[in-house]
């Protein structure tokens, strides 16, 4: 299991941080690819559609779901 070279978390969950009244969330794709917790806007995620009605928030980024190469601009890292 690969855990962050900064908090010594895995990677392969998502880590949510409220800095300054903001709210962030890693992407566990991105945050493998470079060691460490990458983090994002929570507002930057996609809601996938879980059925009657409930909404979750995407465990990747857009750009890793959609695989596409348009990733939102970091925030921060650990």
């Amino acid at each position: 299991m690969d855990v962050c070279s900064g908090c010594h978390e895995p990677l392969h969950d998502s880590v949510v941080a409220e800095v300054e009244g903001k709210i962030y969330k890693s992407c566990p794709s991105c945050s493998t690819a470079m060691g460490q917790h990458v983090f994002y806007r929570y507002k930057d995620f996609d809601m996938k559609e879980m059925g009657n009605g409930r909404y979750i928030v995407q465990s990747c980024c857009p750009g890793c779901c959609v695989k596409d190469g348009h990733k939102p601009d970091v925030c921060f890292s650990c």
